[in-house]
């Protein structure tokens, strides 16, 4: 258990905020190396095939999850890591098409997620891995004094169905519950309420 003063005390908790933001602004590839990165539907990766140049190019990944290559057609890469996706296009194109190819792929643009409501800074944030909804209200410049942040919604779209999910994050700041937190996708919606006295 956290101790209460920790989290009581304002000006703590806005230095923290800070400290955060500019880590991530300004060292992202500290939180994850690129290789380790989970590629998210949106993301728009670079391929490149070493001395290939037509073959070289950037790809968006879709709303299925999949990308399209010259000769290999559709590959699934949502849920792949960087890495591992390199190490699956090279090993395709190297049973029928290429004597030891190399290749390499690099996030050229991260896919986003978008908190709304009673934060201090509400917009549109890159998804640069995992993040979670207190992560998110953090990068949004942290919660107003008005902000209900017992019921915090979660929109997301999946597979053309609207979920809809609610957070305490009050539990998580009050008693450090990271178990309540909820992990966030690519293009998920976050808005906080404001609260009624």
């Amino acid at each position: 258990m956290w101790p209460k003063v920790f989290f009581n005390s304002a000006k703590f908790v806005r230095a923290g905020i800070w400290v955060f933001l500019l880590v991530i602004l300004f060292f992202p590839i500290s939180f994850a190396d690129e290789e380790s990165y989970t590629i998210h539907v949106g993301d728009l990766l670079f391929i490149e095939v070493y001395e290939e140049p037509d073959l070289s190019r950037e790809v968006r990944v879709l709303t299925d999850g999949h990308l399209s290559f010259p000769l290999l057609g559709s590959i699934r890469a949502e849920g792949e890591t960087v890495g591992a996706l390199q190490k699956l296009i090279t090993s395709k194109l190297a049973q029928n098409y290429l004597v030891d190819p190399q290749v390499l792929v690099s996030v050229k643009e991260y896919s986003h997620i978008y908190v709304f409501g009673e934060v201090e800074n509400p917009g549109v944030f890159p998804l640069t891995g995992k993040m979670t909804v207190f992560e998110a209200i953090t990068l949004a410049g942290g919660f107003t004094e008005t902000a209900n942040r017992g019921k915090v919604k979660v929109i997301r779209q999946d597979q053309g169905e609207e979920q809809v999910f609610e957070v305490d994050v009050s539990r998580v700041l009050q008693g450090g519950d990271l178990a309540s937190d909820l992990e966030l996708r690519a293009h998920d919606r976050v808005i906080v309420s404001r609260k009624f006295f």
